[in-house]
C-alpha cells in the first residue's frame, strides 16, 4: 500500500499509510555472566509532497423543493441531474471536482473513496437535528483516455469529479445542509 491523500471539508489532509515502519530492539537479560548484545537497525521514511490533490469545487445540490413525498436527487460525475419522487430541483447543481498532480510513469493513482456504499449525513446549519443522507457516490476517475489507457496516464495534472445521491424527506425542513466526505487516492 502506498501513500494516501484525502480531501476533508476542502482541506488537504495528508496521511501516509504504511509508509514507514520503525522498530528497534535491544535485548539484555538480567543475570550474571551474560554478555549484552546490540543490533543496529536502519529506519526509512518516504515523505510525500503536499498538495498532490486539490479540491476545485464542492458537490452542490442547488435548491430543492421537497414536495409531499420527498425523493432523491442524483448528480452524476458528468453533471447530469436526475430526481425521483415529488421533489423539484434547480438546475444550478454540479459534482465535486478535484485536480490530481502526479509524476508520469512514476505515480499510478488508485481511487479508494468515497465508494457507492459510503454514507454521509448532511445537517441543517440552523437545526442540526434536521438531516439528509448522501449515498451512492460515483466518480469519473477511472474514465478511459488515449489508446484505451486510463485518462490520467499521460497527464501530470488530472481533473476528476465525484457525484452522489441525496435522500430528501417529505416536507424536509428548509435551510442550508452541509456535510463532509473524504476523497482518498492511493499511489501504487
Amino acid at each position: 500500500m502506498g501513500p494516501k491523500f484525502a480531501i476533508l471539508a476542502g482541506s488537504l489532509c495528508r496521511t501516509i499509510g504504511a509508509a514507514a515502519a520503525i522498530f528497534a530492539a535491544a535485548v539484555a537479560l538480567p543475570g550474571t555472566g551474560q554478555a549484552q548484545e546490540t543490533t543496529a537497525v536502519t529506519a526509512s521514511l518516504g515523505i510525500v509532497d503536499e498538495g498532490r490533490v486539490a479540491k476545485i469545487d464542492d458537490l452542490d445540490f442547488g435548491r430543492i423543493i421537497p414536495g409531499d413525498s420527498g425523493g432523491t436527487i442524483t448528480i452524476a460525475p458528468n453533471g447530469n441531474l436526475s430526481t425521483t419522487g415529488t421533489l423539484i430541483a434547480s438546475d444550478e447543481t454540479h459534482p465535486a471536482a478535484f485536480e490530481l498532480e502526479r509524476r508520469v510513469f512514476v505515480d499510478y493513482p488508485v481511487f479508494i473513496a468515497p465508494t457507492i456504499s459510503d454514507t454521509v449525513l448532511l445537517a441543517n446549519t440552523a437545526d442540526p437535528d434536521a438531516t439528509m443522507v448522501l449515498t451512492g457516490f460515483t466518480t469519473d476517475f477511472n474514465r478511459t483516455g488515449f489508446l484505451g489507457l486510463p485518462a490520467y496516464f499521460f497527464a501530470t495534472n488530472f481533473q476528476f469529479r465525484v457525484g452522489g445521491t441525496l435522500a430528501v424527506a417529505a416536507n424536509q425542513k428548509p435551510g442550508t445542509y452541509v456535510g463532509t466526505f473524504v476523497v482518498e487516492i492511493e499511489y501504487n
